[in-house]
């Protein structure tokens, strides 16, 4: 799949790829060794200087101990021009051997521009779940070569602080998974003075988006990849627009925090339950707003966890939404030293580095090697005891998995300006979008 060509003028696509190499944050590596080979890596994680870069830091040191040929030079870009950034690289055909891509459409987009890694990692390929492979292959086609390696798997589901549960008069053991159960903890909660969820709509509505991905994972169960085929539709399906009623009321009775509409999801909304202050949030697996931050602020065992609301409509019940990759790593073709890159990709992927990387960041590892239970956080296995159903959203085009649906999600909920019917036929015309683009 060819990236779409772009009207850029040489002079400021020279200047923009001559910035990205001048203005990447701290190395992991600033001590070259005589001889050795330099792998540089570009990322949007390495620049957490207080989460994620500590743990970066320690699996570069340890990769390069076990291979002392290779210097690492690891560089974090910034998230908000990140993929203008990998555009220019491309467009220019130079930049660092490895590169960070979010998996799914985003990754697929460099597809000619990233190396076949099939013969890298067949050695190993067992440890990750064909589920993550083939996401991770060229065009998200089982059949083609895998071009990234995972390091993460993401998906949503609904935390609660089980202290204000219990504060509230609801049994903190038991989990309000029904639409029922849910509805009345809600209220309850409201009249003990809790907010009963925490929310973040400022700049894009992610409670609400994440909500829906868990509702569909309920509403198609396997059946969610058929939604781009035309075998399946949001459109004259009784269970969706339930879904959507059901987030509607949920606003109208006050149960999604009223401050939320001037709270950023990134990273105020998930401080603010982090911090106690609101009973459930619907939140991510890993990278951000996950089981350890929450079992860090909260307490290990104060945080009770569920997948989705059960309700009558569904044809499935307690589903677990997930994307096979969240992040992963890829090789560029124009890398003069792929096998060393590869060692480096590796070091992540598995082993002590994989154990580092998820005790330390919190990331969900989709490695089935690693003893999750010596991580101490009980959050873990029940996240994983349920198999995953692929989340919708990665199925979309990309001008709709990341704007539009958001956008949909705003009018009908946010600020009232479609009703509920709109928002269907908008969200139906996402499906339609991909089934014809085929």
């Amino acid at each position: 799949m060819r990236i779409r060509s772009k009207a850029l003028l040489g002079v400021l696509l020279f200047s923009l790829t001559f910035s990205v190499w001048a203005n990447g944050s701290k190395e992991s590596a600033t001590t070259k060794n005589p001889g050795s080979t330099v792998i540089t890596i570009w990322d949007f994680k390495y620049g957490d200087v207080q989460g994620v870069q500590p743990a970066m830091k320690k699996i570069d040191d340890l990769i390069m101990q076990k291979n002392p040929g290779i210097t690492i030079n690891h560089i974090g870009q910034a998230n908000d021009n990140y993929y203008q950034l990998v555009r220019a690289a491309v467009q220019a055909g130079d930049g660092p051997d490895i590169i960070m891509f979010h998996g799914g459409v985003q990754a697929y987009e460099f597809d000619d521009y990233t190396i076949d890694l099939d013969k890298y990692i067949k050695p190993w390929r067992s440890e990750i779940s064909e589920f993550s492979w083939s996401f991770c292959s060229a065009g998200g086609q089982a059949s083609n070569p895998v071009h990234m390696v995972p390091l993460t798997t993401q998906g949503f589901g609904i935390y609660y602080n089980k202290a204000l549960f219990k504060k509230a008069g609801l049994d903190p053991d038991k989990a309000p998974s029904d639409i029922d159960s849910f509805l009345k903890a809600c209220e309850q909660l409201k009249k003990a003075g809790i907010v009963p969820i925490t929310a973040g709509f400022q700049g894009s509505p992610y409670t609400i988006d994440f909500l829906f991905r868990a509702l569909i994972a309920n509403i198609y169960g396997p059946d969610t990849q058929d939604l781009v085929t035309g075998k399946q539709s949001f459109k004259g399906n009784a269970a969706f627009k339930r879904a959507a009623e059901i987030v509607q009321e949920l606003f109208s009775k006050g149960y999604m925090d009223p401050a939320g509409t001037s709270t950023p999801y990134f990273m105020d909304a998930i401080n603010n339950f982090a911090a106690g202050k609101g009973a459930m949030f619907v939140g991510l697996l890993s990278d951000v707003g996950h089981w350890k931050a929450f079992g860090d602020g909260l307490g290990k065992d104060n945080v009770g966890y569920f997948p989705t609301i059960n309700f009558p409509e569904a044809k499935y019940k307690d589903q677990q939404v997930g994307q096979p990759a969240g992040i992963g790593y890829s090789i560029m073709k124009w890398s003069k030293n792929p096998d060393a890159a590869m060692k480096v990709i590796e070091g992540y992927a598995r082993g002590e580095g994989n154990a580092i990387w998820m005790g330390m960041t919190g990331a969900l590892s989709p490695n089935k090697n690693l003893d999750i239970k010596s991580l101490g956080y009980p959050l873990v296995g029940e996240i994983l005891k349920r198999p995953f159903v692929i989340d919708f959203n990665t199925l979309l085009l990309n001008e709709d998995a990341n704007g539009n649906f958001d956008r949909y999600c705003t009018q009908a909920f946010v600020s009232n300006e479609i009703s509920i019917d709109k928002f269907i036929d908008s969200a139906q015309g996402m499906l339609d979008n991909k089934k014809n683009a085929k």
